[in-house]
């Protein structure tokens, strides 16, 4: 595990910009294809320092969860992720994939800052910590897959699953009938 250089009490950031996020959950996200529930509206802050990016998260009081039962509240960690959505120069929008050198170090927080940097390949490295900057927890590596097109989508692409009427003919009355037969692609 890494510990941080230089933590992150300092808030926002010493040498870090603000960046402008709009009406993020209202028309930016929904517009790449992601529309969040109210539990998964946590952004309320992103800063940009070189090729480093810090997100602010917090719970939304509207949503009537309580992260304190849970190490890391998903919730938390998606909405920290979405400054990646919100910021990243590609027009292909990217979900996590692998997770590499995880550690948890505190659990319960209902705010969050996150300092997300260039890790080792295509990944990125996230050290979190709750609102006074004490350490949560560490991510050594998280590599994005772009979002691809949905199965069945003009691409071609077939669905892999789904769902099929076929005539039943192995009654053991000898009567027909009907069943549904679910399987590998159509």
């Amino acid at each position: 595990m890494q510990v941080p250089a230089e933590g992150l009490t300092a808030w926002p950031p010493p040498g870090a910009e603000p960046v402008e996020l709009g009406d993020a959950y209202g028309e930016t996200l929904p517009d790449l294809g992601f529309a969040y529930g109210p539990a998964f509206r946590g952004l309320r802050g992103v800063w940009r320092r070189g090729e480093e990016l810090f997100a602010e998260v917090a719970t939304p009081e509207e949503a009537g969860i309580d992260p304190k039962p849970f190490g890391l509240h998903p919730a938390l960690l998606d909405a920290a992720l979405h400054a990646q959505l919100l910021t990243a120069d590609d027009a292909a929008p990217a979900l996590p994939f692998v997770w590499s050198d995880v550690s948890l170090l505190a659990a319960g927080a209902t705010v969050l800052r996150v300092r997300m940097a260039p890790a080792d390949g295509d990944g990125v490295s996230l050290e979190v910590a709750d609102g006074e900057g004490q350490p949560v927890a560490y991510v050594g590596s998280l590599v994005t897959r772009p979002l691809g097109e949905p199965a069945g989508s003009a691409s071609g692409a077939g669905e892999l699953y789904g769902v099929e009427w076929a005539e039943w003919t192995g009654s053991s009355s000898g009567a027909g009938g009907s069943a549904v037969v679910v399987g590998g692609a159509l």
